[in-house]
């Protein structure tokens, strides 16, 4: 019976929907947004009525709305919209007062409504919806000026427009418009903006250096407070939609781009709640009542007719005022033409006043309804031709970006990684490369294993962050010694190494093993003492100690630091001595990506430093651009300058950068590593009896059939590690792996357990259990390299599978197979 009642089949419904809306949209070449709006349309209670526009729905779709103006704020570059804030303010009073002042015409004169109503109808004009802004996410263009300026301009028409909404609808109640009316708007304002850009930092810093990212904790606690935000909104007489906008402006310095987190709310949004939010809407499209009457079809074809008109004028006078060219133009007309969210809260609250009719309700859902995929096309269409104008950057062999991180410890490996993530520039060739050192002793298979856990566990940090590494182990009787071989080897450009803190001063402060780094690595050097997440720091503090404008690799070091600022989302601060100033702002001015940049120079280094340790507050992160002994620039003294920081300010995250060796070869493009050899696949599944320990000795009996005695051991170690070091690649999915025996393949057991696998060490039980199992006489590196074949395409695996949910472990060989 219809309409579906049963809350499981309407889900199942639902997110059928949101799964074959882009399926369409790629055949089509139509945007998934018009589609989802469709299938809202025919599923809701104006179409076949198969499901009803439940309170589950509308609000999931409530989060849905919040949802994209915070990731508007999110994604938004500050440093750009601060730059371009008078073309933001000047486009956003143009998309409010020309919308505002035509439509309040066209109402009066045109539909004969009295001045109230005609000034809420013309604020509808005026307000709009970043529906297309995950459109220009996708193309790249999100952190453009010209969107950017769009962006800043949606919060201050948005706000003008609910401010009219606020007045109007106070107005109907019978408030009078007093002055206790107007302070009570202009305060309100005031302490939800100081309440989010004061109070959401300091509570977000406190938590992220308390909690780290696992179980989901920090996605949970981003949630949260865009939700309470969004609410508290309300009592600044403002739409909820104000305080999500504010909510992600005041996180976007907090969520580096490139990390774990970001991942997690960028899924979650385009995934779930954002479809939600369209199908919603769409759910409130009456087809039939939009043409019933001549009434009806007047209000409905004026609404859409001003709203393009005005939204395009102001749009093109905006472009024209900016300098951009005509398709710039187009796409800033395509992200505030769609009308959704504010003005949804416009006609809903007029229509309870009293102060529409049904007609003009109607009139906003075909506004809705055209403008959506009219925008959603605009942004599509031209947002093309507008990355297409942009310069094309070529990556040339000089440029290749190869990070060498060495680790040592788990919880000490994910902070390096996140790091060397921050330095990354993906538009750069090259690579990641976690490297950890076995000491070659009496133990070394044992000492060989637990690396290859600890490259196990930099796997899936990376693949929760959906960047892809390359794993190295080496055997070395020296730690030092095999970082030396290993960075070789690898020709990285940049070693990334850690220090414990257990040790002191420069020969003292970095241990034996980082003199020896110092002296014979010839990759430039970054020794880091992370006490704290890098997404917790204000601002980067770099000292520049006499002569460093001579500095070896100064670009290099320049070029990193403001990479580490830009995806960070802090300002550089410089301390530089007044003779190398000026060499060093010309490479800071003419260095990539654009960060906001201040400077305090002092006569001599004495100067310096007492301005230094005076400005250090306790979310700095500071970076100390040092020489080796054969440099210009060493001298005694700035041996003891990093133990003089650790000292008076332990609490900082603290980098030591040296160049490269005298002599260092420049870095030269080479090919990428060869592709590990694909595994033997064997998929096992179970039934709601069956266990791990049964699947694991079909695995072992497959590999080592012909060897009873080895089966037998290979099967008891993998019971054993099973419950004391499993991987999690993902929710639900775990990976055990070894090297035994003298395999001619690699074997990938892929183990479906229907009713979870219980492990204490993994927040999930995992109902996918990869197994994999290397021959001993190969290198660890055929191992390593296997690994990462694995987490590879698993992460392809995963995204074909929509969410994980699969029917066989068969259907993830045959997926596993045909990745790559």
């Amino acid at each position: 019976m219809l309409p579906i009642s049963d809350p499981v089949l309407v889900f199942a419904i639902l997110a059928l929907a949101m799964l074959v809306a882009p399926l369409i949209s790629e055949r089509l070449r139509i945007p998934d947004l018009v589609f989802l709006l469709i299938f809202g349309a025919l599923l809701g209670p104006n179409g076949f009525h198969i499901i009803e526009r439940s309170t589950a729905v509308t609000l999931l779709g409530a989060i849905g709305m919040l949802y994209i103006m915070f990731l508007a704020g999110i994604e938004i570059d500050l440093y750009r919209f601060m730059r371009s804030y008078k073309r933001s303010i000047a486009f956003g009073m143009l998309t409010f007062l020309v919308p505002q002042i035509l439509g309040t015409f066209a109402g009066r004169y045109i539909l004969n409504m009295n001045w109230p109503a005609s000034l809420l109808l013309a604020s509808m004009f005026a307000s709009h919806t970043l529906l297309a802004y995950p459109i220009a996410s996708r193309l790249g263009i999100s952190r453009s000026e010209p969107v950017a300026v769009t962006v800043g301009a949606t919060i201050i028409t948005d706000t003008l427009a609910l401010l009219v909404l606020a007045v109007i609808a106070d107005s109907a109640r019978g408030m009078t418009l007093g002055a206790g009316f107007w302070v009570t708007i202009i305060f309100g304002m005031l302490a939800l903006t100081a309440l989010t850009w004061r109070g959401i930092p300091l509570a977000a810093r406190w938590f992220f250096h308390r909690v780290p990212e696992k179980g989901n904790a920090q996605f949970l606690f981003v949630i949260v407070v865009v939700c309470v935000c969004a609410w508290l909104s309300h009592f600044a007489r403002m739409e909820p939609i104000i305080g999500a906008f504010l909510t992600g402006a005041a996180f976007n310095r907090l969520i580096p781009e490139n990390s774990a987190l970001m991942a997690r709310i960028t899924f979650a949004g385009n995934t779930l709640f954002i479809p939600f939010f369209l199908i919603s809407v769409g759910m409130l499209v009456d087809a039939g009542a939009m043409i019933t009457g001549t009434r009806g079809l007047i209000v409905g074809i004026t609404m859409v007719v001003a709203v393009i008109l005005t939204k395009y004028v102001a749009a093109h006078l905006a472009r024209r005022f900016c300098g951009y060219s005509r398709d710039t133009g187009n796409v800033m007309f395509g992200l505030s033409v769609v009308q959704a969210a504010a003005t949804l809260a416009a006609v809903v609250v007029g229509f309870n006043l009293k102060i529409f009719d049904e007609a003009v309700l109607n009139g906003a859902i075909l506004m809705i309804i055209v403008t959506c995929p009219l925008g959603s096309w605009m942004v599509d269409r031209y947002g093309r031709r507008m990355a297409a104008e942009a310069p094309v950057r070529t990556a040339h062999s000089a440029a290749e970006q190869r990070i060498l991180v060495a680790v040592s410890k788990p919880t000490s490996a994910a902070r390096l990684l996140d790091l060397s993530f921050l330095l990354r520039n993906s538009a750069r060739p090259g690579g990641i490369y976690p490297l950890t050192v076995a000491r070659e002793q009496a133990y070394s298979d044992e000492a060989v294993a637990q690396g290859e856990k600890l490259l196990g566990g930099c796997l899936a940090h990376a693949a929760a962050a959906d960047i892809q590494v390359q794993p190295a182990l080496r055997v070395s009787s020296n730690i030092s010694d095999g970082i030396i071989q290993a960075a070789r080897e690898l020709r990285s450009g940049l070693a990334v190494v850690g220090w414990s803190g257990e040790q002191s001063a420069s020969i003292r402060i970095f241990g034996t093993v980082m003199q020896h780094l110092v002296e014979d690595c010839a990759p430039r050097l970054m020794f880091c003492r992370i006490v704290r997440p890098l997404n917790t720091a204000r601002r980067i503090i770099i000292p520049f100690p006499p002569l460093s404008s001579r500095l070896r690799d100064l670009p290099d070091f320049i070029r990193d630091a403001k990479m580490l600022a830009h995806q960070a989302g802090t300002e550089l601060k410089l301390f530089c001595a007044a003779g190398d100033a000026a060499d060093i702002l010309s490479i800071v001015a003419k260095t990539k990506p654009a960060v906001k940049t201040a400077v305090e120079e002092g006569r001599v280094w004495s100067q310096i430093q007492r301005s230094l340790f005076k400005e250090i507050g306790a979310d700095d992160l500071i970076l100390l651009p040092v020489d080796r002994r054969n440099g210009v620039q060493w001298s005694p003294a700035l041996d003891h300058l990093p133990e003089m920081i650790v000292k008076k300010f332990p609490e900082n995250n603290l980098i030591v950068a040296y160049p490269s060796g005298a002599g260092n070869a420049p870095e030269k493009e080479t090919a990428p590593p060869e592709e590990a050899d694909l595994p033997d696949l064997l998929p096992i599944d179970l039934d709601e009896t069956g266990t791990l320990e049964l699947a694991l000795k079909q695995m072992t009996d497959f590999a080592f059939g012909d060897q009873p005695v080895l089966a037998r051991a290979v099967l008891r170690y993998f019971q054993s590690s099973a419950g004391s070091f499993p991987v999690e690649l993902a929710p639900r999915m775990a990976l055990l792996h070894a090297r035994f025996g003298d395999l001619p393949h690699p074997v990938l057991g892929i183990i479906r357990i229907p009713a979870g696998w219980p492990t204490p060490d993994l927040p999930e039980p995992p109902q996918t259990v990869l197994v994999l199992i290397d021959s001993h006489s190969q290198p660890p590196e055929y191992h390593l390299k296997n690994l990462s074949l694995v987490a590879r395409r698993m992460q392809v695996v995963r995204r074909k599978l929509k969410g994980y949910t699969v029917v066989s472990a068969l259907e993830i060989c045959e997926l596993f197979r045909s990745s790559s």
